[in-house]
């Protein structure tokens, strides 16, 4: 009785989530985490920073480009764009992200949709971020984007439905 329980739950088990696939999972989780409560602070945050940069220099604001934290610079202009489009970056920043940790889900159940809802909301971000407001705020958001569908892509072999 015992080896038939063993070849029935050996049978009918559910395949475990890869190490590679789990690890990942929680960092896209964690990533999906601050980018929401990313959106909802930068939402509440764009009046400040498009006052500020009108303060600053409210001649030439759509030209100068300052430095902001090494590699990434940042205009007067992104800021008052940022403020002028603060709702829809709002809804596509809590809509990518919810494709991003739903694409994970499907991933840890093993399926290959999984990885194409991903790599749609992964994407998806960064690429409204540089339309609306400019490249130089989405470069970061790509790289990182890229890295993490590489990744996943790479492991893609342990998805089988």
């Amino acid at each position: 009785m015992e080896q038939r329980d063993y070849l029935l739950e050996q049978h009918f088990a559910k395949p475990s989530v890869p190490a590679g696939i789990n690890v990942l999972s929680i960092l896209s989780f964690i990533g999906s985490g601050f980018q929401v409560i990313g959106a909802v602070l930068g939402y509440f945050i764009a009046p400040y920073n498009a006052k500020e940069a009108l303060e600053n220099n409210p001649a030439q604001y759509t030209r100068e480009m300052k430095p902001l934290a090494g590699f990434l610079k940042w205009s007067n202009e992104m800021s008052l764009r940022q403020l002028e489009y603060r709702v829809p970056i709002l809804i596509v920043t809590l809509l990518t992200a919810v494709l991003c940790i739903y694409g994970v889900l499907e991933m840890r159940k093993l399926k290959k949709s999984g990885f194409t809802i991903y790599c749609i909301g992964e994407l998806g971000l960064p690429l409204f971020t540089a339309i609306v407001i400019g490249f130089w705020a989405a470069s970061f958001g790509f790289v990182i984007a890229i890295l993490f569908i590489i990744l996943f892509a790479v492991r893609r072999k342990y998805l089988i439905n």
